[in-house]
């Protein structure tokens, strides 16, 4: 039997589940399910002075989904950046609908309008295990040389 709650509860358990050790942070298992960090690791290159590419390597089980990412420049704040995260597979979400989600790897490439030789960017995103259990939002930060050797 599974249990399916309101998205409305979800959204007030989540934090109480997690400030109670629910996911253990610093990686590996507890309760069957990863650690966010571990289910959805994130990083960031500078491809060149203009083009940054963010990688999400989804665990497998594990996926996240399109209309939960969001990238922001932190600084410096007058850079500017485009992205389009890529299509993704349709499903049917309990919560939210008809979505797209991706397993494995995420590449969004994003295009930088930058003076400066190096930017910070706030990556955020959201995914669930395939056995049922859906994380919280999840932010990382993350500073690049826009001057790769």
């Amino acid at each position: 039997m599974t249990l399916r709650l309101p998205s409305a509860v979800l959204a007030l358990v989540f934090p109480l589940v997690a400030s109670a050790g629910f996911f253990n942070q610093r990686g590996g298992q507890q309760n069957g399910f990863l650690s966010a960090n571990d289910a959805f690791q994130v990083d960031a290159l500078a491809l060149d002075a203009s083009t940054v590419q963010a990688r999400w390597t989804i665990a497998p089980g594990y996926y996240l989904y399109r209309h939960r990412l969001a990238i922001e420049v932190i600084e410096p704040a007058s850079t500017s950046v485009q992205w389009q995260a890529p299509s993704g597979q349709a499903y049917e979400d309990e919560h939210f609908g008809a979505v797209e989600i991706y397993h494995d790897t995420l590449d969004v490439p994003i295009a930088v309008d930058a003076s400066e030789s190096s930017i910070t960017l706030e990556l955020r995103y959201q995914g669930c295990a395939e056995a049922g259990l859906c994380y919280p939002p999840q932010t990382r930060t993350v500073t690049l040389d826009l001057n790769p050797e």
